[in-house]
C-alpha cells in the first residue's frame, strides 16, 4: 500500500481527510462534487436536480422508512445556497464557506441521509440491475427493501458497490476511485463506476482504502 501511494504523486497533489465512519463516501462524494460547483454554470446545479424529480414517485411506491420531502426539502435548499454562494463569493471564497458549512454536523447530517435514501430507492426499483452485486436479492424487491433497511440506509453501514453505482446512476455525476490496496498489483487500480456522456459535469474522484473513502485532487 506504501508503494502505491508514492506512486500518485505522479498524477496527484494532495487529498482530503474525511471523518472515518460509515458516511465517508457520501461525505467525500457530495463535497468534491459542490466543491467543483464554483467552477462550472448554473445549468449543473439545475440538471442535477432535474436528475432527482422521479425520485418521490419512485420513493411512493416503496416502504422506505424517513420523509422523503424533509430530507429532498434540506438537500434542494442547500444547492440553491451553494448556486447563491459561488455568485457571490470569489472561488477561495465558496471553497471556504463550504468547508465551514460541511463542519455543521446537523445540517450535513441531512444530505448525507438524502444520499443514502436515493441509493436506496434505486436499488429497490432497478432491482434487476443490481442483482449481479447483491447475492440477497435473488425474491426481487422483497429483499431489496430488506437489504436497504439493514446495509444502505443505517448511518454507521459503510457503502458498498452497488451503492457508489447506484447513487451515481440517479444523479449521473462521473466517478473514479483509485484504489490503494494490498493486492499484488503493482500501480494503484483506477475504477470507472460512472462516466457521462456530457463533458461539463464535474467528475469526482476518491481515494479508496480498505474501509475508508478520501477525496483525491489530479494535478491541474
Amino acid at each position: 500500500m506504501k508503494d502505491k501511494a508514492k506512486k500518485l504523486l505522479a498524477n496527484y497533489s494532495e487529498y482530503r481527510k474525511v471523518p472515518g465512519d460509515g458516511s465517508c463516501f457520501y461525505r467525500s462524494f457530495i463535497y468534491s462534487y459542490l466543491e467543483q460547483l464554483v467552477k462550472v454554470s448554473h445549468e449543473e446545479e439545475l440538471r442535477l436536480l432535474g436528475a432527482l424529480e422521479p425520485m418521490w414517485e419512485k420513493f411512493q411506491r416503496l416502504h422506505l422508512p424517513g420523509s422523503y420531502s424533509d430530507l429532498h426539502d434540506a438537500f434542494v435548499g442547500f444547492i440553491l445556497e451553494c448556486m447563491e454562494q459561488k455568485q457571490k463569493l470569489s472561488v477561495r471564497g465558496y471553497q471556504e464557506w463550504l468547508f465551514q458549512e460541511s463542519q455543521n454536523e446537523q445540517k450535513f447530517a441531512n444530505i448525507l441521509l438524502y444520499l443514502r435514501l436515493v441509493t436506496a430507492i434505486e436499488i429497490c426499483t432497478e432491482v434487476e440491475t443490481f442483482k449481479s452485486y447483491i447475492t440477497e436479492l435473488g425474491q426481487g424487491m422483497p429483499d431489496a427493501i430488506g437489504y436497504c433497511l439493514e446495509e444502505v440506509l443505517p448511518v454507521e453501514e459503510d457503502a458498498q458497490q452497488v451503492n457508489l453505482t447506484a447513487l451515481t446512476n440517479v444523479l449521473q455525476v462521473p466517478l473514479r476511485v483509485v484504489n490503494i490496496d494490498v493486492s499484488p498489483i503493482e500501480e494503484p487500480n483506477i475504477h470507472i463506476i460512472y462516466e457521462s456522456p456530457d463533458s461539463s459535469v464535474p467528475t469526482v474522484t476518491l481515494l479508496y482504502r480498505p474501509g475508508h473513502y478520501d477525496i483525491i485532487y489530479e494535478k491541474s
